[in-house]
């Protein structure tokens, strides 16, 4: 398998036709990552927050949901009115820590968040393994569409996403 890119805290990640993408303990924050089936080319952000307050996001966009999937459109090169044939696959926003406030709930919030900005673009969610309390970490394989979530204290999860992603076999 080929060298995973791995999108760190509030970092950006992009791979077309190859390569791996992926998240290591992605605890509240997301795993965002939308594919384009039309140049086969895949952008992952590690969104940490819901939204930015300060100018911190102009210098990390991939650190909140509202900055990062724009940003994740200007990375795949594909305007907002065209968003629709993107697909997007979302891993984490765990809840790590209980008793906690409405307000401090960063993984349902971002969870939320994410699947309101990509529903208003009418982008799918073809794969998701989010909430819960568990952190995870995950690789996505350009080329083929595999998944493979790990989960802390459970068994890894793996799936082919291939017809979902519009991603077109060839014959061996």
């Amino acid at each position: 398998m080929a060298a995973v890119k791995l999108a760190g805290m509030g970092e950006m990640v992009w791979a077309r036709g190859a390569g791996v993408l992926g998240c290591i303990g992605l605890g509240s924050c997301v795993g965002t990552l939308l594919f384009d089936p039309r140049t086969h080319t895949a952008a992952l952000a590690h969104v940490m927050l819901p939204e930015a307050h300060d100018q911190d996001a102009f210098a990390t966009p991939g650190k909140y949901a509202t900055t990062a999937v724009p940003a994740l459109l200007r990375l795949l090169d594909v305007p907002a009115a065209l968003a629709s044939r993107l697909k997007a696959i979302l891993i984490g926003g765990g809840e790590l820590f209980h008793n906690r406030s409405q307000a401090l709930r960063i993984g349902e919030r971002n969870v939320e968040t994410l699947h309101k900005l990509l529903s208003e673009l009418r982008i799918g969610v073809v794969f998701e393994h989010t909430r819960g309390s568990s952190g995870r970490s995950f690789e996505f394989v350009v080329a083929t569409g595999q998944i493979r979530v790990r989960a802390v204290g459970a068994t890894a999860v793996e799936q082919d996403l291939s017809a979902a992603l519009g991603i077109l076999r060839r014959a061996a």
